[in-house]
């Protein structure tokens, strides 16, 4: 059996009820043809790419499912016959995405469940402020600072005997 994904966009003024009576509708006869629903996802409400009779919004869905190439048929006459299908799209994975899934499944079952760490943020250790006398690192004595600072140059010495007389 060959595995597909239709996806389709229904009216977003619909009721809920109604929405989730058209995806049970879809799913029954993929089950009635003889194939398999794998996964229903409702993407919900978004916005259309462009209006389509006259509406900006729509109702996103998905079903994955496992069949023949018969149930395609069957949907597409469905999604014809409901007026509030506005687009529909169903297509059969290829052999990479098989693969693919085939894949994550292997992996998804190797992985074996890892105990959750607790790890402590910095906000939930106590903070200590340095004492004063720890914040300011030993110093030279001010005397020696302005002796570095001034550097003898024919100019500085200059305006300094200009000052001195």
């Amino acid at each position: 059996m060959a595995i597909y994904e239709t996806i389709f966009i229904l009216d977003s003024l619909m009721p809920p009820k109604e929405i989730d009576a058209s995806i049970e509708r879809f799913s029954s006869i993929i089950t009635s043809n003889g194939g398999k629903v794998r996964k229903v996802d409702k993407w919900g409400k978004r916005r259309l790419a462009y209006e389509i009779e006259k509406k900006q919004y729509g109702f996103y869905g998905s079903i994955e499912f496992e069949g023949e190439g018969n149930i395609p048929k069957e949907l597409e006459s469905e999604y014809n016959f409901n007026d509030k299908v506005l687009r529909y799209l169903t297509y059969r994975y290829d052999k990479r995405k098989l693969k693919a899934m085939q894949l994550e499944q292997k992996d998804a079952q190797e992985k074996k469940p890892v105990e959750p760490t607790v790890k402590k943020s910095a906000t939930t250790e106590p903070v200590t402020k340095p004492h004063a006398a720890e914040e300011k690192p030993a110093q030279a004595p001010e005397t020696e600072a302005p002796e570095k600072a001034e550097e003898k140059t024919p100019e500085a010495e200059q305006t300094n005997d200009e000052e001195n007389k």
